[in-house]
């Protein structure tokens, strides 16, 4: 008899575990409060660190030491040569400095002299480029005009060369009185998490705005986590409880957003509210009333629907938003519907983060499937099976070299980004069929992945 005693005690503890499972249900629908990401990191405590590390952890900082990457060391900006008309326009135009634990920006005004000077009370961003924010009488953040480039390591006026503009003093200024220069008011919603806006004027002078937390954090892809958390801090075993409903019977994650659980329009919306740009332009009211996660009164859940309702219009020339000759996506603003455009999308169930790793949005999911490679092959080939035996005959090219991976032809380089003040390429998210080397390309259409390697010597395909 003792020796049945732990197998009876096992069994007992068994049914105990089902008998939670199947009676300590969670409500699928809900209203819950935004706690922000400290408390998050209290119990996912090998995640919070790596979010802590990220690019969209730290994408809206107080201004210090470790977050200021411009020169502040007494330095100036003066408008390019080719844009001066006159004496004066070769002096300075802004000066840039540190006092006192304080940075500063001082701008040349238009109709004197004289500088008027400007607090830096946050920065955005330190990747590719540094916007920085002075906070006005009426509560605004305004993004001030010049912007620091990282890998030119210079100041430049980054909306003139969205704008393919020439710069003036003159002109810096206006860029401070265009409403969408308001960053709370606009930028904000991308940029930091939860914003709300409590009162604004139609001017855009006045703002009384909030936000959960600085920078893209837990619960901007997550949703409100105050019923998440306390379900389970209030009891242990409904740990338990969460891991038979989510596991054994595919319920939702506890009061939460959790991608594996959502379907593909609804996972994809996480994504597409800051990286789906064009959305915005037939959605906008849509986009404001997002919220990740399930239903709450007043919120949508799922833009899937609004992925593909901007027509692609060839030859579109809004900055970030442009399109080619040919109605591809061009502009950097763009590469989501890229992949909205793929048929790997419409008909598999691609998402982001089989590449990207949600939580350091940087750094690959997986080694390797960031760039051409083995890993990336692996990853196209785990649809396209019927092409792993014979990948050099598909691709037409020797192993190992340029050409012989999946990246390489079928998403060439050809959505273009200003983000550093230079002009660069990179991927297309359309995974697409390779146009006809010479009879389908037109000059001003998008590059042709054989072409952009080989001119016009290119093989017919």
């Amino acid at each position: 008899m003792k020796k049945r005693i732990p197998l009876i005690v096992a069994v007992l503890a068994l049914a105990v575990v089902i008998a939670i499972g199947l009676i300590d249900r969670y409500s699928p629908r809900y209203d819950a409060e935004y706690i922000g990401a400290a408390a998050c990191g209290e119990c996912h405590t090998q995640i919070y660190p790596e979010w802590q590390r990220s690019p969209h952890a730290n994408m809206l900082r107080k201004p210090a030491p470790n977050s200021v990457v411009g020169d502040f060391d007494n330095a100036s900006w003066t408008l390019p040569p080719a844009a001066r008309r006159l004496p004066v326009d070769s002096e300075p135009a802004a000066r840039m400095y540190a006092r006192e634990g304080s940075w500063y920006m001082d701008l040349r005004e238009p109709a004197s002299d004289s500088f008027r000077t400007f607090r830096i009370d946050y920065v955005v961003g330190y990747q590719y480029r540094q916007v920085y924010l002075t906070r006005e009488d009426g509560g605004v953040l305004r993004r001030l005009p010049l912007q620091w480039s990282v890998p030119r390591q210079e100041f430049f006026p980054y909306w003139n060369l969205q704008e393919k503009s020439t710069p003036t003093v003159p002109d810096l200024w206006a860029q401070m009185t265009s409403q969408n220069s308001a960053w709370n008011l606009f930028c904000a919603r991308c940029h930091t998490t939860h914003l709300v806006i409590n009162r604004k004027n139609a001017n855009h002078t006045v703002a009384d705005v909030e936000w959960a937390d600085d920078g893209i954090a837990c619960e901007a892809c997550h949703g409100p986590g105050s019923l998440h958390a306390k379900y389970f801090e209030s009891n242990y075993l409904n740990r338990i409880s969460q891991w038979i409903n989510s596991n054994l019977r595919g319920d939702p994650v506890a009061y939460i957003a959790s991608a594996g659980k959502l379907n593909k329009g609804e996972a994809m919306s996480v994504c597409a509210r800051c990286h789906g740009a064009d959305i915005y332009m037939s959605g906008t009211d849509v986009y404001r009333s997002y919220e990740p996660g399930y239903s709450r009164t007043g919120h949508t859940n799922d833009l899937s629907a609004y992925f593909e309702s901007a027509p692609l219009t060839p030859s579109r020339n809004i900055p970030t938003l442009e399109t080619w000759s040919d109605g591809e996506p061009k502009g950097i603003g763009m590469l989501f519907r890229s992949l909205i455009e793929s048929e790997c999308y419409r008909q598999a169930e691609v998402r982001c983060y089989d590449c990207h790793n949600p939580h350091d949005n940087k750094q690959a999911a997986k080694p390797g499937l960031l760039f051409p490679s083995e890993a990336s092959n692996d990853y196209c080939l785990g649809c396209h099976e019927d092409l792993r035996e014979r990948v050099a005959e598909h691709t037409r090219h020797e192993p190992d070299s340029p050409g012989a991976y999946c990246y390489d032809c079928h998403m060439p380089k050809i959505i273009t980004k200003l983000a550093t003040g230079e002009l660069e390429l990179t991927r297309t998210h359309r995974m697409s069929l390779i146009p006809g080397a010479h009879d389908e390309w037109q000059p001003g259409n998008a590059p042709n992945a054989c072409l952009s390697c080989h001119g016009l010597d290119a093989p017919a395909l």
